[in-house]
């Protein structure tokens, strides 16, 4: 009973192995600005790009104009991991020690 347990178990670790390796690998992508201007265009072009070398694999999810967080609130989501990309201006990196 042991043993045909443990095959289950294994079978089953598996199969979810394969179901994470099918799933694209998705990035948020916060910033304040419009989706108009330089830095909105750019991101845009980045999420096109990192889905068409990847084939797919990666998907950038780009939230223009505070969408998501503001100003402020954006490094510390960051730091949490509430999102993974951002595009701060520089003077955003000072209080951090950068």
């Amino acid at each position: 009973m042991k043993i045909r347990t443990a095959i289950v178990g294994l079978v089953a670790a598996t199969f979810s192995l394969v179901a994470l390796a099918q799933a694209p690998i998705v990035i948020k992508f916060s910033h304040v600005v419009a989706a108009d201007t330089p830095k909105g265009h750019a991101s845009e072009f980045f999420a096109k790009k990192a889905a068409e070398l990847t084939k797919g694999k990666v998907k950038v999810e780009v939230y223009a104009n505070s969408a998501l967080y503001k100003d402020k609130e954006e490094m510390e989501a960051l730091q949490l991991g509430a999102v993974q990309m951002l595009a701060p201006s520089l003077a955003k990196f000072g209080p951090l020690g950068v």
